[in-house]
């Protein structure tokens, strides 16, 4: 289970600074929104709320810096 204080992955936006975290690693990824297109193009959501995107498991979001 993603810590509380992140958001679904249905409200991220790829196109906005975040944080992601990773279910597979438990890490965090910054988010810069570089890849947005690839991220829109690619990712692959799924039935529990996680999304798939090369190799990461996406579980939860959050603003950069907390905001």
């Amino acid at each position: 289970m993603t810590h509380s204080s992140l958001r679904p992955m249905t409200d991220f936006d790829p196109t906005e600074p975040a944080i992601l975290h990773d279910r597979l690693s438990d890490t965090i990824i910054t988010w810069t929104a570089d890849q947005a297109d690839d991220y829109r193009r690619a990712s692959r959501p799924a039935a529990d709320g996680t999304v798939a995107w090369k190799t990461y498991l996406f579980d939860g979001w959050g603003n950069v810096l907390g905001g």
